[in-house]
């Protein structure tokens, strides 16, 4: 919650040099591990959806919505959490809705005041309607040449870097890497591997 912040400890420890919860607003941030598809806003997933028939979501109210994405962040199982992205990535099967989703994780970004961010995202998670894992990543980081430059525009520069990452239960791995090397020149600043653990 932005509107307070409860530090613990003694008052008279944040009245010693702390910052106040402004100056920790305010502050330059660096983000340097964001999950792309971890981060859509719901009204954008219920638009999407409705707009490229995605009939998967358990709710097209946007609240509702909201609650069941924060119910689902917290099942105590990285399994358990991971079903909540099918919906998010199930919403990024279209050039056009990665380049929103990616202009939007921008300028929500740029908003709270993070000046360089390096969001991670697997292309292979987006090719269910025939996208290759190259359109996937240029789509990506056109959304967020959109996004930073309406940011800046804004008055809130940001640098957005991308991670490609490779699904270990896919077995793309080396495929996934090879396409992280050929974007290394235009924003892509690293490789990585996410999913279940267990067994992989």
């Amino acid at each position: 919650d932005r509107a307070r912040l409860d530090l613990p400890g003694p008052a008279s420890q944040y009245q010693r040099g702390m910052p106040d919860l402004a100056t920790i607003v305010a502050a330059p941030k660096a983000l340097l591990h964001d999950h792309l598809d971890g981060g859509l806003r719901p009204a954008t997933v219920i638009d999407l959806a409705a707009e490229y028939g995605y009939v998967g979501l358990p709710t097209t109210d946007v609240d509702e919505l909201s609650a069941w994405f924060r119910r689902g962040a917290d099942r105590k199982s990285l399994e358990l959490y991971l079903e909540t992205f099918a919906h998010t990535f199930g919403v990024m099967q279209e050039r056009d809705a990665i380049v929103r989703v990616s202009a939007e994780c921008a300028q929500d970004l740029a908003a709270d005041g993070v000046v360089y961010a390096e969001v991670r995202m697997a292309p292979e998670l987006c090719t269910d309607k025939g996208l290759t894992l190259d359109e996937a990543v240029e789509a990506m980081l056109e959304g967020f040449r959109i996004g930073s430059a309406q940011s800046a525009a804004d008055g809130h520069p940001i640098v957005m870097k991308l991670l490609v990452t490779a699904m270990r239960q896919a077995a793309r791995s080396v495929e996934v890497a090879e396409c992280a090397v050929r974007w290394r020149d235009a924003g892509v600043v690293g490789f990585d591997i996410a999913g279940p653990e267990a067994g992989y």
